[in-house]
This record gives structure tokens, sequence and C-alpha cells, in this order.
């Protein structure tokens, strides 16, 4: 059984900004397990434990639904936090989607992976890369200012996660290039 997710892997410019500002988060939040830098992504859906002989069905569902889509640009955008930033329980930083690029390929895919007998997820697609996972919810303040950085959207991927300590190890499986614009 493999666990499966598909993401939108990022720039290094982009992990390095991350970096900059979980550094900064770092002393103000206690009891947070953070991401660490290699395993920075964007999810578009999470599949959980597939068995082994459905990945390659996962796998085509995933390319006929980006067969539709072309390359867009996102900007890094601001911090924030799940539920709220009074009771955060997972910190994230934004990512600015103005020609709606992102949402739509989070929703081809998950309308094909639904097809596979996938459940979407219930809650509206809100573009984000989390930066940690908090213990014990509680307050937290935000204050920092991430680099708006632009960043071309040519493709996503199916990865693999094998958990591990000090942290999940993650393998891409396939990647998914979109059409290029004009």
């Amino acid at each position: 059984m493999a666990r499966l997710f598909v993401a939108l892997s990022l720039p290094a410019a982009v992990k390095e900004e991350l970096v900059r500002a979980i550094e900064m988060l770092e002393s103000r939040v206690a009891g947070a397990r953070w991401v660490p830098k290699e395993n920075l992504h964007l999810t578009l859906a999470f599949l959980g434990r597939v068995e082994d002989d459905r990945v390659a069905d996962v796998s085509g569902a995933v390319a006929a639904a980006v067969e539709g889509h072309v390359d867009f640009t996102v900007r890094l955008g601001s911090l924030g936090a799940f539920p709220s930033a009074k009771r955060a329980r997972v910190l994230w930083a934004g990512l600015d989607d103005p020609t709606r690029g992102l949402a739509g390929v989070a929703d081809s895919v998950g309308e094909a992976l639904e097809r596979l007998g996938f459940p979407r997820e219930a809650r509206a697609f809100a573009p984000h890369v989390t930066l940690a996972r908090v213990k014990t919810p509680g307050p937290v303040l935000l204050d920092l200012t991430l680099q708006p950085i632009a960043f071309p959207v040519e493709r996503i991927s199916l990865f693999e996660s094998r958990l591990g300590r000090p942290h999940a190890v993650y393998n891409e499986l396939a990647t998914f290039p979109f059409r290029r614009g004009s």
C-alpha cells in the first residue's frame, strides 16, 4: 500500500522564503512540528493509503484531469492559520491565484479521483503551503510579510509519502505537465 497525494512542487526561491518565515516563527510558536524545506509543497488532493495495483489508475486519472489545463502564474501571499490565528492548529503560507488556475486544477483532479472512488475534500479549496502543525492550538502572531514571489505553474506531481523519523519522506512517482499558454 502506498500513501499518495497530488501536489504542486515549489521553486527553490519560494522554499527559501518560506524557510526564512519558519525560522522567524519558530521562537513564537511552542509545540509546533515544522515542515522541513524538502517537504514544502501545495497539496491539491490527499488520497491516503492506496493499493499498489491502483497507483497506475490514479496516475492515469490525474494525467487526464490536467489535459485541458494551460500553465499559469501564482504568487506567494500572506501567512495564516487554520482554523484561525486565535486557535492556530496549522500555520500556512497562502498563494495568490488571480487566474484561479490552481482552483481549476484542484477541481479537475478532485473530480477525476472521485470517479475512481476517492472522496472529495468537503471544504472549499484554499491554496496554501503548510508550514507547521501545532500540538496545542492557541493564539499566534502572524505579522511577518512574505516576499511576493511570482512563479509559473507548469506541472503537478503524484507523490508517495513514507512516514518516518524525524519526518516523512516524499517520493515523486509521476509528473503531469500542462499545455503551454499562448
